[in-house]
């Protein structure tokens, strides 16, 4: 993901790749780190994912512009911001793919998710808010979409005190 391509008059919130994503400042954290035996590296950019787009499409194909007005319209009277990390780690792992997520905070995105079911007539759930950090494969995440792939492809950890300490 990259911050160009920016929705609802906002400058941190942005549609790319069939995902609606909250753009977070740059941690200054290590550059790797070492879990489980192996080194992974910290991602260029950071980003909370708030809604999978792509998810829905394949159940609604034509909505796509209608969510991201759906989003938007949302945003004019709900805020929606990063609200700080919860200090849990997670390691995620999806055949040879790793990487490290931080769980955080976001306003609203629950309600958010009741706003959108209502108004698409399908179930929405919640994202589980996190910001991967650090990847085994350079800046390649493993998606968590819904609370079940969080529980079924990450388990809790413990990371380096130096990450800890900055976020």
């Amino acid at each position: 993901m990259k911050p160009g391509n920016l929705i609802c008059n906002s400058s941190n919130i942005i549609y790319d790749k069939g995902y609606i994503a909250l753009w977070c400042k740059n941690y200054d954290l290590p550059e790797s780190i070492e879990i489980d035996g192996d080194t992974l590296l910290k991602k260029d950019h950071f980003h909370v994912s708030l809604l999978c787009v792509k998810n829905i499409l394949e159940t609604k194909p034509d909505i796509e512009e209608e969510i991201i007005q759906h989003f938007c319209n949302f945003m004019q009277e709900n805020e929606i911001e990063f609200n700080g990390f919860t200090k849990e780690f997670r390691l995620a792992i999806r055949e040879e793919r790793k990487s490290v997520v931080a769980m955080c905070k976001v306003s609203n995105l629950d309600a958010f998710a009741e706003y959108l079911t209502e108004k698409i007539g399908i179930p929405i759930a919640p994202q589980p808010t996190h910001v991967t950090i650090y990847t085994l494969q350079h800046n390649m995440g493993i998606g968590l979409n819904s609370p079940e792939k969080l529980e079924e492809k990450t388990k809790p950890i413990e990371i380096p005190d130096p990450v800890k300490e900055i976020l």
